[in-house]
């Protein structure tokens, strides 16, 4: 176990700094995902955000997607639905097996899903569709709504507003936040994972 690993264990630093500082150093860096997983599964909030940052930045869920998702934009979509999966059933893992495995059996899922979902039905108006497109709509609806948009986190907030609830297209909220398309859309998709856990817990 190298010095550095020894560090990030000890949580002397924020979760996504450690995971940023292994970076280069995948075996250590998949212990200390399996960590932050173990604690999220726990009910470690802190961790189910910087695991969901962890799933979008690292595209942890990608090979599994890519391997039955040809279209891009589909699999950018079955992304944000193995986000929202991952948000709502953490606490399944059990950390018996890594937790890269386990996202990659939840992608997988999420792929056939979606490849099922296109074949049985005309696909989603707009560019949300499966499981984000469930939570979207949840926070756009639910009674219960500024309860689930304190609780996000203030970086996802503004984000998920602007999105599910202004109903702005990412280009338009893009250019509210002064932020690029891509850092935009994970914003958004990791809001939306967040806001999933919550109205779980509160299910």
């Amino acid at each position: 176990m190298s010095d550095e690993w020894r560090e990030a264990s000890r949580g002397r630093r924020p979760w996504r700094a450690q995971i940023e500082a292994l970076r280069h150093d995948r075996n250590a860096r998949n212990d200390l995902i399996d960590l932050i997983a173990r604690r999220a599964a726990s009910g470690d909030t802190a961790a189910l955000e910087a695991l969901i940052w962890a799933v979008d930045e690292l595209r942890l869920a990608r090979p599994a997607v890519r391997r039955l998702v040809v279209h891009e934009a589909d699999a950018d979509d079955v992304e944000q639905d193995v986000l929202v999966a991952v948000a709502e059933n953490i606490g399944s893992f059990r950390g018996e097996a890594r937790f890269a495995t386990w996202v990659q059996a939840v992608a997988r899922n999420k792929a056939i899903a979606h490849i099922r979902r296109r074949k049985a039905t005309v696909a989603l108006e707009g560019d949300d569709v499966g499981d984000a497109a469930r939570i979207s709509s949840m926070i756009a609806t639910r009674t219960a709504l500024d309860a689930v948009i304190r609780a996000l986190p203030e970086l996802y907030r503004e984000a998920v507003v602007l999105r599910d609830i202004g109903r702005h297209s990412y280009a338009e909220v893009a250019e509210h936040l002064g932020l690029n398309l891509n850092t935009t859309k994970a914003r958004v998709a990791r809001g939306r994972a967040l806001a999933a856990a919550h109205l779980s817990d509160q299910r």
